[in-house]
């Protein structure tokens, strides 16, 4: 196998300055105003979820309902009009500086990949990884298919693609850019970590969009 530079980026306030979830909501409803009476039932499943009485992949069925009503046009829209426009400048010349210098970029985010694929349009983006959404025949369900990626789920994510690209990760060379502890296994992955707009021991922090 290959011994590849990598640089791991996270999305949602790492690459972006929002959470997409949070965003999708909102552009759900502005797009099918109909669908407004869902708030409320979204806030109390993110109540039970935070009292620990439904899981993560019950309470993004809640947070991505609309997204049985939507078309590829959409999920495009919805990319081009709230997530290109809240990319962060430091970002994005950060991923192209470690495109340029011979890194593989891999965008490896919890939210659904059937909106994040649209990164991998930049050219300086290699590959998105991000949560499977089960499909139908005229585009997505709001169920999640296996597991939500995140954490350790994240790391078997990211092994399984490089083994199918028959590479691995040179430790020394790879850096991983996240705003979340939650990323902390992927950051063992490499030497070098950076937490975005967040102080954490040991770990170099970056300042962006401030």
């Amino acid at each position: 196998m290959k011994s590849t530079k990598i640089a791991i980026f996270d999305i949602d306030k790492t690459i972006i300055r929002r959470d997409s979830m949070f965003q999708f909501v909102h552009y759900g409803v502005r797009r099918y105003p109909g669908q407004v009476w869902r708030l409320p039932l979204i806030a109390i499943h993110t109540a039970m979820f935070k009292a620990g009485l439904m899981s993560v992949e019950q309470v993004k069925r809640s947070y991505f309902k609309s997204i049985e009503r939507m078309s590829e046009e959409d999920l495009e829209h919805f990319f081009d009009t709230r997530l290109r426009t809240a990319i962060f400048a430091e970002a994005s010349v950060e991923m192209q500086h470690r495109k340029e210098a011979g890194y593989h970029v891999l965008l490896v985010t919890a939210s659904p990949h059937a909106y994040m694929k649209y990164f991998s349009s930049f050219p300086w983006v290699d590959h998105v990884i991000g949560t499977e959404l089960v499909r139908h025949q005229n585009g997505y369900t709001c169920t999640i298919e296996g597991v939500n990626c995140k954490g350790e789920e994240k790391v078997r994510r990211i092994q399984a693609y490089l083994q199918e690209k028959n590479m691995v990760i040179d430790y020394e060379q790879s850096c991983s850019y996240s705003d979340s502890l939650s990323d902390l296994p992927v950051m063992q992955l490499v030497a070098q970590r950076y937490f975005i707009n967040r102080r954490v021991p040991e770990m170099e922090a970056l300042s962006w969009g401030k």
